[in-house]
């Protein structure tokens, strides 16, 4: 009997001290109120409109970094669409590709591969440019120069973009122009 009363004495005794350890950790502050800072953000992002590249046509991009700091190089994507039509001639495409930048302040080694969905209809009645009758993926690569402002701001670059499709290698260049933020 003794030991029964011992028994359940050290189980009372532990229960009323988690009782008022449990107590003692609630006067604290709360701590979903302490971790509500919220960091915004910082990533920058570009808007761009380019001639070429990845694109093949007047395309309008978006570029982004997947780091979620104020770093303006390693490793992002870009998406875009794009179209361009020449009377009987159409050509409309989706480029996306992995890139990634290398370099100082201003200025960016940017190197990148991915592929375009493409939808093209021709016909020998096209008065400038003759397409073919398309549907379907092509690799790209970027080998390329672009100026990002520190702050945001103009964005410029400048890219070769080898073309993988059905019948071979393709060798395209790229412009474009737009505006970080």
């Amino acid at each position: 009997m003794n030991k029964d009363f011992l028994l359940k004495a050290v189980f009372l005794f532990a229960l009323v001290t988690s009782c008022l350890y449990s107590k003692a950790q609630n006067l604290e502050e709360n701590p979903i109120t302490r971790d509500t800072t919220h960091i915004p953000d910082k990533r920058p992002r570009t808007i761009f409109l380019e001639i070429g590249g990845p694109g093949l046509a007047l395309t309008v991009n978006y570029d982004t970094r997947y780091n979620h700091n104020d770093a303006r190089d390693k490793w992002g994507y870009r998406i875009g669409a794009g179209y361009y039509n020449t009377g009987a001639n159409w050509v409309a495409t989706v480029p996306f590709q992995i890139n990634y930048l290398y370099g100082g302040r201003n200025s960016f080694l940017e190197l990148g591969a991915g592929t375009t969905f493409i939808r093209s209809q021709g016909s020998t009645n096209g008065t400038t440019f003759q397409f073919d009758n398309v549907t379907g993926f092509i690799g790209t690569a970027t080998i390329g120069y672009r100026y990002q402002q520190e702050n945001g701001g103009i964005n410029f670059r400048i890219a070769f973009v080898p073309v993988l499709y059905d019948m071979g290698l393709l060798y395209e260049g790229g412009l474009s122009i737009g505006y970080t933020f």
